[in-house]
């Protein structure tokens, strides 16, 4: 059953003895309390009111309602998501009261505070809020645990599945955006730091990244160590993002294949760079590897097949960057400890996990599995 929070914002006195009222309906996809925490609705005509509520053990839809002690029946409304305090989400509109209504509202993740979105949409009369599945949070998350492990043996390029495709391999530069996968991410349970994938970015140069933003747009950032805005005021790796294999790659006609399946709950989504090169365009070097996320047990398994390249150390690390990123980077990687992810104070979340940087991996480059260690309470 759902539960409404009523609250009556009187948006300026007038001489109207029984106002009319428009009862708004807010509802989200996004998780909650992970991507947002509280909102904010604020209303305005002659005067202004603003109204804010914790969302934590809330249950949405909540319900506001507007009385019309308007003038003209005319007001403003803004309707914002914050996280921790900072704006993340943003709706608004101007809108006239009629006959007393229920308008439904959706706090949508693309209508983000720098590009806000008219509530006009949602307002018609008689429309209804998206059935889409809201995306679930998980436990707190600052860092990984990181191991070698055996390599996921299936075959992401031939397995015939319904939730698969390719990209990437029509020689594209810089990374590519998993549209086609983003209306099942709500129901995809995997979470990265923390935090629900709305988004996945491909890039040829080996890595995934699951941020907001097209992490190289140009196609033209140079990989590295993942400290070097640190120790060598560099560029800083991008953010949410999984380093297979990050170096300066091209694709061949393969790409990089996708697939998502198993019963929810259990649902794996594997990656794979398959007959990748070091050369561009790619001639003969043949490298394959895939990453794998496991809904059920919220591990990263980064596998490897043949990795073959000219000069063969390359293939093996020579110039490679291979881990996990969250943010920005806490600790130098010569502080941070790779099997805890945590600084050496044994506290501070290193906010990356760095197997290796442009060093040689005698006997190739390891099978990895990542672990999440939940942040205690």
């Amino acid at each position: 059953m759902t539960s409404t929070t009523w609250l009556a914002l009187a948006l300026a006195v007038a001489a109207c003895t029984d106002p009319r009222k428009l009862v708004l309906s807010i509802d989200t996809n996004a998780g909650v309390p992970c991507d947002i925490d509280r909102v904010r609705i604020r209303a305005s005509a002659s005067e202004t009111t603003t109204f804010e509520r914790s969302l934590d053990a809330a249950h949405l839809p909540i319900s506001v309602t507007l009385l019309d002690e308007t003038t003209e029946g005319r007001f403003d409304v803004e309707i914002t998501g914050l996280k921790s305090g900072v704006e993340v989400m943003q709706v608004s509109d101007s809108l006239q009261f009629g006959r007393d209504a229920t308008q439904p509202v959706m706090l949508d993740l693309q209508c983000t505070a720098d590009q806000h979105c008219k509530l006009s949409g949602a307002m018609s009369a008689g429309s209804a809020a998206p059935s889409a599945s809201r995306f679930q949070c998980g436990p707190s998350v600052l860092r990984y645990t990181a191991a070698m492990t055996s390599a996921d043996a299936t075959d992401a390029c031939s397995v015939p599945m319904a939730h698969a495709g390719k990209v990437l391999g029509d020689g594209s530069r810089g990374p590519v955006r998993l549209t086609e996968l983003e209306p099942l991410l709500p129901g995809f349970g995997f979470q990265f730091y923390g935090q629900p994938i709305h988004q996945i970015w491909v890039a040829r140069d080996g890595y995934v990244s699951f941020g907001h933003d097209n992490p190289d747009p140009a196609g033209d950032l140079v990989p590295g160590p993942f400290d070097r805005n640190l120790v060598r005021g560099g560029t800083p790796p991008p953010p949410h993002a999984v380093m297979a294999f990050w170096d300066k790659m091209s694709t061949s006609s393969m790409g990089v294949c996708y697939e998502l399946n198993g019963p929810r709950g259990a649902q794996s989504l594997r990656l794979a760079w398959t007959h990748a090169c070091l050369t561009q365009p790619c001639g003969s070097d043949n490298l394959n590897f895939m990453i794998t996320l496991d809904e059920s047990t919220q591990q990263i398994v980064l596998s490897y097949g043949p990795m073959a390249a000219t000069p063969p150390e390359r293939a093996a690390g020579a110039t490679a960057t291979v881990g996990l990123v969250d943010d920005a980077p806490a600790c130098p990687v010569d502080q941070c400890v790779r099997e805890t992810g945590l600084c050496k104070d044994g506290a501070t979340p290193c906010s990356y996990s760095q197997v290796f940087s442009s060093t040689v991996q005698a006997g190739g480059v390891p099978n990895m599995r990542f672990s999440p260690v939940a942040a205690s309470r």
